[in-house]
């Protein structure tokens, strides 16, 4: 399961994640309504589903051009669900990711690529015999009137020359079902609207967790979540790589405070785990982490070394396990 989550984050990251599992039945509904290509390309955070646990933006090319975008470009590149016959170019034909998070059965994942996309190549090369560079089989199905294209349990398909969806099946089909349906308007609750619109910040991502509470196990962890209803964080690619600044919103003023001091007590902790990072080869990754509160908010700002974050994608990439350099892929 952490190896399935992992690799959804990095597919995520230049096209996102997936749960094995079995999928769900989904009826069709609203045959005859469904969007047309300039609908579909007006607006795309129309096409997430509603009930969303955890919303996302990115700015792919702002990614890609940053201190660590070759490597993960690389690592995106070879563990995409797209065969290299397709011709796709994360780096090239990705413009911004939208993504949602959700638990239909389980952690399901619905994504908008916007970009540029040549569905007649990408069709010839899924053909059931071509393989992702990682030497996955990708295999075609239909689904409402639309080619569906999976590498094991992650998958896209696309809609125009410049959208696409991408995820696991079940959080695709969702999508697609709003499609066919021809639902026009977004059903985005008001958090996950703010957190999809952050103006200029090349990434931004927030979480629900008043309806969604954090599991135990991961407040243990970090217990400046203790309280937490909801989590807004923008960021951008400056130096030293990777900066953040979050908006924490707790149930009253007294936990905000408490929150804010766990939260800079976290810095001491990462220090801690420093010696470990340096046997694997990873410098101590976070410059900066500082808290304070206003209110039911908690505010805070971290800064991640580049040098360490190229690191650990490395690190990540070889737990998911890399393709042996002499397994050819199939053409």
């Amino acid at each position: 399961m952490i190896r399935r989550a992992a690799l959804l984050a990095l597919v995520a990251a230049a096209c996102l994640l997936g749960c094995a599992k079995t999928e769900d039945v989904i009826v069709h509904t609203g045959q005859g309504k469904e969007k047309t290509a300039a609908e579909i390309d007006a607006d795309p955070l129309a096409l997430l589903p509603s009930g969303a646990i955890t919303v996302g933006v990115l700015d792919a090319k702002a990614l890609f051009a940053s201190q660590f975008g070759d490597k993960l470009f690389e690592v995106a590149k070879r563990r995409a669900p797209v065969p290299e016959a397709a011709g796709f170019d994360p780096r090239r034909d990705l413009t911004t990711v939208y993504f949602g998070v959700y638990s239909m059965q389980g952690a399901d994942v619905a994504g908008v690529a916007v970009g540029n996309f040549d569905p007649q190549k990408i069709a010839g090369a899924a053909d059931g015999i071509q393989k992702t560079p990682m030497g996955v089989p990708v295999t075609k199905t239909i689904y409402a009137g639309r080619a569906l294209y999976t590498a094991e349990s992650i998958g896209f398909t696309i809609l125009t020359n410049r959208t696409a969806l991408f995820g696991n099946q079940t959080g695709i089909r969702r999508s697609l079902d709003r499609i066919q349906g021809g639902t026009t308007k977004r059903e985005l609750p008001p958090w996950a609207t703010k957190v999809l619109n952050p103006g200029t910040a090349p990434f931004a991502f927030g979480s629900n967790l008043k309806e969604n509470p954090v599991p135990n196990a991961l407040r243990s962890k970090l217990p400046f979540l203790d309280g937490v209803e909801t989590v807004a964080v923008v960021g951008n690619f400056a130096p030293p790589g990777v900066n953040l600044a979050g908006t924490l919103v707790y149930t009253d003023e007294t936990t905000a405070t408490t929150g804010a001091g766990k939260v800079s007590e976290t810095r001491a902790m990462l220090d801690i785990y420093t010696p470990f990072l340096a046997l694997l080869g990873i410098p101590q990754p976070v410059r900066k982490l500082e808290a304070d509160a206003v209110g039911k908010e908690g505010h805070f700002v971290a800064g991640v070394d580049a040098v360490a974050f190229s690191a650990l994608l490395t690190r990540l990439d070889d737990l998911l396990g890399s393709l042996p350099k002499s397994q050819p892929v199939s053409q």
